[in-house]
């Protein structure tokens, strides 16, 4: 019951920053879906945007799992196509999500050496805000992309 505001398709833009890319924007969908199992599953596919705003080449996507893990706790399992795959822990509070990296897993050939990570989620005015903080074996803990997204 506590991720049931987050079924359903999401989309919009974004916003990213990182060093060495600068700052750059994003189209993004989100899908939350359930087959009425205890868990939710999830699709999050972005792409870069044209000089009109209008989606151009995949960026990158990541899929997995979204369980209630207790009372206000929730477990994310994802993978992503650069060649890592991450289990979040966090706290559901209403509309308010907060999750912390557990464990990130690369593969030999995995396209960054990334570590760890932090994510925000929250339905505000009705839509889906999120933001996501990276670290990499580089750089320390920072933001990196966050959106608002509107439910379609």
């Amino acid at each position: 019951m506590p991720l049931a505001w987050m079924i359903g398709r999401w989309q919009g833009n974004g916003h990213g920053s990182w060093p060495g890319m600068g700052d750059f924007e994003f189209g993004q969908q989100i899908d939350f879906a359930t087959n009425r199992g205890p868990y939710l599953h999830y699709l999050s596919q972005t792409w870069t945007l044209d000089a009109d705003g209008q989606p151009d080449e995949p960026l990158t996507m990541e899929g997995g799992f979204w369980r209630p893990a207790g009372i206000g706790e929730v477990e994310v399992v994802l993978a992503n196509p650069e060649g890592w795959a991450e289990v979040w822990a966090g706290t559901v509070q209403g509309a308010k999500i907060e999750l912390t990296t557990d464990v990130v897993a690369r593969t030999t050939t995995s396209e960054l050496n990334y570590t760890g990570g932090r994510r925000l989620y929250g339905n505000v005015e009705g839509d889906l805000l999120w933001t996501l903080d990276r670290a990499t074996t580089e750089v320390d803990l920072q933001p990196y992309m966050w959106a608002r997204l509107t439910r379609a």
